[in-house]
């Protein structure tokens, strides 16, 4: 059964938050919806006269709980973000300015972050120079090894050890609420192969969510890496698998990330497993979606396809 979650009313939204975070605008600066992801609002901030617009990033709810993410609190979910922009701004990855953030203080406030806007162009298509340079700077952002202090803000959800068990859940939930017969078969082969990087050591950073509405280009130049609310420590292919479900994990791309280098198709396809559920639990659970549950399901079948033929 499909089922929708009810959507914050938006503009009463806006309006809260003219009052609630005023002193963090410029005076008579008007806040006005724009748009919604799955887990976070961005709203326009625009401040009068001829002064440069922001973004206001702000959860959906405080707290959510579901079958593919637990429970959530948005307050650590926004100080996670702050912590590892600053570091992805270090190590020169083209990120949007933050221009401060805050946690909700009570029932009734909001979590926040507030950047600049950036320019940058419309796009869902990505061209094979704009993959290219998204490669780079994939690269530049798995090469951020992990640390003990590291792991102590971000954790390890994207370790072999997380992904088999992460794997386990969703595809067992989203066989529960639409049905799948070969998930047995499937998490059986997804599992073994995964289960062999277990221990992996070198751990490294993922951002975990680079679709092209998290991209800012200015022609095929990247200008801004958006939504740092997954980022966490694991294994650099659980980001490729992700990659592969969203269709981005072309040949440019991995020209510029690798080198060239082969990568492991048994691996990946095991990897975008996760993804494949999550879409289908998306269209389960949140959106009553038929059209991103058969996407789901239809990316499973693939990777069951991929994973015998490699096996």
């Amino acid at each position: 059964m499909l089922r929708s979650l009810e959507v914050p009313d938006e503009p009463s939204l806006a309006r809260a938050l003219e009052l609630e975070l005023a002193g963090q605008f410029p005076p008579l600066s008007r806040v006005i919806p724009w748009r919604r992801g799955a887990d976070f609002f961005a709203l326009r901030v625009v401040p009068p006269g001829a002064a440069a617009e922001r973004v206001l990033r702000v959860p959906l709810r405080e707290v959510t709980t579901s079958v593919y993410d637990g429970t959530v609190d948005s307050g650590d979910v926004v100080e996670r973000e702050a912590f590892v922009h600053g570091l992805l701004e270090r190590q020169g990855v083209p990120v949007a300015p933050l221009l401060g953030w805050g946690r909700a203080s009570g029932t009734d406030d909001h979590s926040w972050m507030i950047f600049e806007r950036v320019d940058h162009d419309d796009r869902t298509n990505l061209s094979p120079p704009a993959l290219a340079a998204l490669g780079r700077v994939l690269r530049r952002i798995h090469g951020i090894a992990g640390t003990p202090g590291l792991e102590a803000v971000v954790g390890r959800q994207t370790a072999p050890e997380a992904m088999i068990e992460r794997v386990k859940t969703r595809v067992s939930a989203l066989a529960e609420r639409v049905g799948y017969p070969a998930s047995d078969e499937l998490l059986g082969r997804a599992q073994a192969v995964i289960g062999e990087r277990a221990g992996l050591r070198d751990l490294r950073l993922t951002h975990m969510d680079l679709r092209s509405e998290n991209l800012c280009f200015q022609g095929d130049n990247l200008v801004a890496v958006l939504d740092l609310s997954n980022c966490t420590l694991g294994d650099p292919a659980a980001e490729l698998g992700r990659m592969a479900a969203y269709g981005s994990l072309t040949p440019d791309l991995l020209e510029a990330y690798a080198g060239g280098e082969p990568v492991d198709d048994r691996l990946i396809a095991a990897y975008a497993v996760d993804t494949y559920a999550l879409l289908g639990l998306l269209g389960a659970e949140e959106f009553a979606d038929q059209e991103l549950v058969n996407r789901g399901l239809h990316g499973l079948d693939e990777c069951l396809q991929r994973l015998r033929v490699c096996s």
